[in-house]
């Protein structure tokens, strides 16, 4: 049922009632009399569109995900158990103010009012167990603080020691135009997560008018408010990368026992917490945490010799779980002043936050709560934790991280890369920070004087263009052209002698020297290319390979502004070059019966047994990463790559008044297979590489709406 037909959605007969619209992509836009209603609905539309995965979502917060899919969660539980996400939830949570409070159990009301309604949608793992509101609030702590977990896990694997634990993979895109260099005028923000395409990382699509909560984005199932996107006035992206805001420390164990370790010349002894994990398809599994006063027992090492050392983690954010902190300004701020005030709080996951606002101004910080260090240890590896002299003592205020408005480039962008490489001629410089402010060691090969692919190619597209339109920042944050690839080209041209090559060969050859260095859906120079640098990869020894491409991928010259060297390549270099590419041309033919296929014919977007042809790259060791990023799966038995992360919901926006925005996600709304937007996305624009219009504001979506429903009785504070 739609409103009437002379009135705007949330005007006529619906003023004053929560009502949710859906558009003509099921995506719920809500409108509501008050923020709490609003959320209440916003609770209510998660659930109804992704039932099972919000509830698994809370599960992997608990630390219970192997009650799911088994041992192999195992780690992954005890990890999160041992942070203790809910249990610090309960007691924070009255730290809280009076107002988040209400927000919260407003919309945990919501969630929880679908499944009382909708027993159906209770999926069997959860059996009856109550929910409340904690388990949502840890799942904030959760999904954004792992981060830092994983920061602290990668100061063990520097130092060797394996600590059982596979991090999360995080990338994204982000990049803002000053009005200077705006054709309209107006600021533009790309906002463009990369991250996995099922499971917790996978966004959900919302738009609210609730009182003062308006806006347009993404957030998470089990969050509240907008993660990612817009509201009236303000934008905001955030892309992984950001001071270190974790460490471990070092302790020496007491050999006759090791429940004792030595701190300031004692012995002090570890707490221990026992919790009991049910493991599908097991027997319930007890296991032992023990803590120091610098935080859990990551890892154990020489327990049997003379000198036993336990590692203990610490991530800067022990009791760190208030949504307010920098959510709720971006949600309902005016300016990029709102972003300032909300990064001051320290509250931050380690992030590098870009914002616009519709008066002209854009804003970057690397932002994350950084402890003060004592000089003179490595903190990227364990460091002693014996002394009270590595105790961190207070931390750095947010005036101290990187941060700046309104560059003279009139652009920047950080699409996971050190801050030196945001701009050409750039203001950051690792000397003038201290080293664990500037970067985390986990964010890269060296903390400064690199850049990736994606980045370089930013930098190409926007330096050099003065006047960015609206239309050509929709075809930036598409962007399928492999930054280098002209460099590439000449090398395979010095390798590959005609008069060694067969006729099908020197037809490839010519169909690659002229090709546009795209990788679209309908090319099928494109996928010739990429089957030589898969067959280049898998000839060559790591180091091989790294030399050789270091010699023709010099993508930080783009930064400085020097001019590559011209390609020359050693003999070896040639021969394994024209190998690869005869052998990748013959892996085609074994694969598909012929070379002469498209590269959407192998990389596809899919669902079940549903896929559709697609353009665009994420294989950074083999050079084949566009701003377009998609990360493929192993071939499957048909030799098809199918998506499985990359972009997950990209957003353009520009900054006028009113905005406007621009997003897609890259399957469909809903997680529900009957559903006609269980994969109406992939089809119909993501395969396209096309962005709908958010439809927004009221008189966008009028003629869009595909149905509608009325919460009654929802919260009022």
């Amino acid at each position: 049922m739609a409103p009437q037909a002379d009135s705007l959605p949330g005007t006529g007969d619906d003023e004053g009632l929560t009502v949710v619209y859906r558009d003509t992509w099921g995506v719920p836009h809500i409108y509501a009399p008050s923020i709490e209603q609003g959320l209440y609905a916003m609770g209510r539309a998660q659930a109804e569109d992704r039932p099972e995965q919000l509830l698994i979502n809370i599960k992997m917060a608990l630390g219970e995900y192997a009650s799911i899919v088994g041992k192999g969660a195992v780690n992954h539980d005890l990890t999160h158990q041992m942070f203790d996400h809910y249990g610090t939830s309960k007691r924070t949570f009255d730290k809280l103010d009076s107002e988040t409070r209400h927000h919260l159990l407003s919309y945990a009301r919501g969630v929880m009012d679908h499944y009382q309604e909708n027993p159906q949608d209770i999926p069997e793992f959860w059996g009856d167990r109550e929910m409340d509101v904690h388990m949502f609030n840890a799942f904030g702590r959760y999904f954004l603080y792992n981060w830092s977990i994983n920061e602290a896990y990668g100061d063990l694997r520097r130092a060797g020691i394996d600590p059982g634990f596979v991090p999360r993979r995080h990338a994204s895109n982000q990049w803002a135009v000053s009005p200077s260099r705006s054709a309209s005028g107006n600021a533009l923000l790309l906002i463009d997560p990369h991250l996995g395409w099922w499971g917790v990382t996978r966004f959900w699509e919302v738009r609210v008018h609730a009182g003062a909560l308006v806006g347009s984005g993404v957030t998470l199932p089990g969050s509240p408010y907008i993660g990612l996107g817009h509201n009236e006035n303000l934008a905001w992206a955030m892309t992984t990368g950001g001071p270190d805001t974790a460490d471990v420390f070092e302790l020496n164990l007491n050999p006759g026992d090791h429940n004792q370790y030595r701190y300031d010349g004692q012995w002090r002894t570890l707490t221990t917490k026992t919790i009991s994990l049910q493991i599908k398809g097991e027997e319930r599994e007890d296991t032992t945490i023990y803590y120091s006063h610098h935080g859990p027992i990551l890892a154990w090492d020489g327990l049997d010799s003379d000198s036993p050392k336990a590692y203990a983690g610490r991530i800067a954010y022990d009791d760190e779980v208030n949504p307010r902190d920098l959510t709720w300004h971006l949600n309902f701020g005016k300016t990029y002043e709102a972003a300032v005030e909300g990064l001051a709080s320290l509250g931050t996951f380690p992030q590098n936050v870009m914002v616009a606002d519709t008066s002209g101004n854009i804003y970057y910080q690397r932002a994350g709560r950084v402890p003060v260090r004592a000089q003179g240890y490595d903190w990227s590896r364990p460091v002693d934790g014996s002394t009270s002299q590595t105790n961190w003592s207070e931390f750095h205020p947010s005036k101290d991280q990187l941060q700046i408005l309104n560059p003279p480039q009139g652009y920047m962008q950080n699409c996971n890369i050190p801050p030196d490489a945001m701009m050409v001629d750039g203001p950051f410089r690792l000397e003038d920070y201290l080293p664990e402010i500037y970067s985390s060691a986990a964010y890269g090969p060296a903390r400064s004087g690199w850049i990736g692919q994606r980045a370089a190619r930013a930098l190409e597209l926007l330096h050099h263009d003065d006047s960015v339109t609206v239309e050509e920042a929709l075809t930036y944050a598409l962007d399928v052209r492999l930054y280098g690839i002209d460099r590439w080209i000449d090398a395979l041209d010095l390798a590959l002698d005609d008069d060694r090559l067969s006729e099908s060969e020197l037809a490839a050859k010519a169909e690659l020297l002229a090709w546009d260095g795209e990788l679209r859906r309908d090319s099928s120079a494109a996928i010739k290319y990429a089957y030589f640098r898969f067959a280049l990869a898998g000839s060559l020894s790591d180091e091989q390979h790294k030399a050789l491409r270091d010699k023709i991928d010099q993508w930080y010259l783009i930064v400085t502004g020097d001019t590559p060297a011209t390609v020359t390549l050693s003999g070896e270099d040639a021969k394994a070059i024209s190998s690869a590419f005869s052998q990748g041309l013959t892996n085609l033919r074994d694969h598909f019966g012929t070379a002469d296929v498209t590269y959407g014919d192998v990389f596809r977007v899919g669902r079940d047994d549903k896929s559709w042809p697609v353009g665009g790259g994420g294989g950074d060791q083999y050079g084949l990463t566009t701003l377009r990023t998609v990360g493929f799966g192993s071939p499957r038995d048909d030799h098809q790559r199918w998506g499985t992360r990359g972009q997950t919901s990209t957003q353009i926006v520009e900054l006028s008044k009113p905005i406007k925005s621009w997003i897609y996600l890259p399957v469909g709304q809903s997680d529900r297979p009957a559903s006609a937007h269980y994969t109406d996305q992939a089809e119909k624009i993501f395969s396209h590489r096309e962005l709908k219009p958010s439809w927004w504001r009221p008189e966008e979506l009028k003629g869009n709406i595909e149905s509608r429903r009325v919460y009654e009785g929802a919260p009022t504070r």
